[in-house]
């Protein structure tokens, strides 16, 4: 089938099955499906105006927290203060990230190259998670993960589902310096800190067209400490604010988005999504990093090599 506004031939059954990979992608890692889909767009689909594929990279990866943010809510797995202050820091960053991207990366000879030293940066991130020194300090993480999910599994047997939001997240106060309790252990942060890690984010992530889970995930786990179960929720919400702005930005100032071309690959990537959700559990996740940071190094290395004009 040809695509008119993307100026390509595509099959749109590749285009599904495309999608459905990155949604897998995204949802069971929690990362990367903004790359994935640039490399879709750029080097399977042939697409050959980074300002096309900038936008139409981030809708894609927005599947992910148009579905997941009401879910995280009525589950008080978003902690909502943080995801604000993300999300405010995100707007301001979202739009100088895609306006300088704009003007300044424009050309796919320039965009590439720079689009592959930050997929590096990601690939080496990964495989830095899957070494057993980072496994070992996310000990306190983990524990909070499973007193949750004991929780949780206590509420179920006993028929008290409804009570979840009670160990959710629960604020005692909030303000420049907040203090939050989550499955009984509490936790502090600094409105400033997280503010300004938004407006960073939003930057690196507007000016590549991609979502930014990459980025905010460390940061809460690592640096802030908080466990997954709310980090996944915060991280949609912000990257649902941050990505919405740098997309209209981006079609503000002209670029222009293929609808019937994402037609194809937004229905592949809500498949994937489903799939992810139900059999993620099963594979295991040390292995499925392994195989991404992988991927990821070479196709980062690959885009970062054009600019001394090699091609693998």
């Amino acid at each position: 089938m040809h695509f008119s506004m993307a100026g390509v031939d595509a099959s749109p059954i590749g285009l599904i099955l495309w999608g459905i990979f990155v949604g897998y992608v995204f949802t069971s890692v929690g990362a990367a499906g903004g790359i994935l889909a640039g490399v879709g767009h750029m080097s399977i689909f042939g697409l050959k105006k980074a300002n096309m594929v900038k936008p139409m990279n981030q809708i894609l990866t927005l599947v992910s927290p148009i579905v997941g943010t009401p879910l995280y809510l009525r589950e008080k797995r978003i902690v909502v203060p943080t995801a604000v202050a993300l999300g405010l820091g995100g707007i301001v960053g979202a739009l100088i990230g895609s306006t300088l991207s704009s003007s300044l990366l424009k050309e796919m000879k320039t965009f590439q190259p720079y689009f592959g030293l930050f997929t590096l940066g990601i690939s080496l991130r990964i495989a830095y998670e899957c070494t057993g020194k980072f496994i070992n300090g996310q000990k306190d993480v983990k524990a909070a993960n499973n007193l949750f999910a004991a929780k949780v599994k206590e509420l179920k047997a006993s028929g008290k589902m409804n009570e979840i939001k009670e160990i959710g997240v629960n604020f005692t106060k909030i303000g420049i310096q907040n203090t939050f309790t989550f499955a009984g252990q509490e936790f502090k942060y600094s409105a400033v800190t997280v503010f300004i890690t938004g407006l960073i984010v939003a930057v690196i992530s507007a000016s590549l067209g991609v979502g930014g889970g990459f980025l905010l995930v460390p940061f809460m786990t690592s640096v802030m400490g908080f466990p997954m179960y709310i980090v996944a929720g915060t991280s949609v919400l912000s990257i649902l604010v941050s990505s919405s702005t740098s997309i209209l930005n981006y079609v503000s100032m002209g670029s222009q988005v293929d609808i019937k071309f994402l037609a194809f690959e937004l229905i592949g990537v809500a498949i994937g999504t489903v799939v992810a959700a139900r059999v993620s559990k099963y594979i295991n996740a040390r292995y499925m990093k392994i195989f991404l940071a992988i991927v990821l190094f070479y196709i980062g290395l690959k885009y970062v090599l054009l600019l001394v004009g090699v091609n693998i």
